[in-house]
């Protein structure tokens, strides 16, 4: 049984026992399984993100979502730019990276403040980013990293340029191609942070719909 998501891909629902494992693996307690098969992930505040049938629904909240679970492990923290591009990079890792399950996994709502939202939790940890390569998520990498740090960073886009006022010195960078890593380069951040995406797709969750 195949359905359309809002893309109009199909996406492959014999996937799901593959996915309700790895939901229960881990991130038992951060999600609620509809009668319908529909998932919500539901944010500090109480707003909830959503995936049913191949559609996903971001959560325009001012709150976070994490797993408890990880919390006392001291590894890896993945900060991932929705839930279930969480549970998309799990599914489609689970066999390859050892130290998932004792990973700490966090979601930070579109409306989310930051740095002022940035849990203790989050600071000394190894950093992976789950996040698109359109420029609103790169933009959202970048001021979570910088936060993790202890230092904010503002935005300004003009035409083709991005302006930003960083450690009170300004820079200037063109929209095509700006990402993390020029970030670093030209203000000289250095952390312990690195992104992580899929070839061929923006995404993982794109990834795991395309069934590729």
């Amino acid at each position: 049984m195949e359905g359309l998501d809002s893309l109009g891909n199909s996406f492959r629902f014999g996937m799901d026992g593959a996915m309700d494992a790895v939901l229960k693996k881990y991130f038992k307690g951060t999600y609620e399984r509809g009668h319908d098969g529909k998932l919500d992930f539901v944010f500090s505040d109480g707003i909830s993100e959503s995936f049913h049938l191949g559609k996903h629904q971001m959560a325009i909240s001012s709150g976070i979502w994490y797993n408890e679970h990880g919390l006392s492990a001291g590894s890896s923290l993945y900060v991932c730019s929705s839930a279930m591009e969480a549970v998309a990079f799990a599914l489609l890792q689970d066999a390859k990276l050892a130290d998932l399950d004792e990973s700490c996994w966090v979601a930070f709502g579109l409306n989310c403040q930051i740095p002022g939202a940035v849990p203790e939790f989050c600071f000394g940890r190894k950093i992976n980013l789950l996040f698109g390569r359109d420029l609103l998520d790169v933009l959202r990498a970048v001021k979570i990293c910088v936060s993790l740090k202890g230092f904010s960073v503002n935005f300004w886009l003009s035409e083709d340029q991005l302006s930003c006022q960083f450690r009170g010195r300004s820079y200037i960078f063109p929209v095509e191609g700006f990402s993390l890593s020029r970030f670093k380069q030209a203000t000289g951040l250095r952390d312990y942070s690195s992104m992580k995406r899929p070839q061929g797709e923006d995404s993982f969750l794109d990834r795991l719909r395309s069934g590729r």
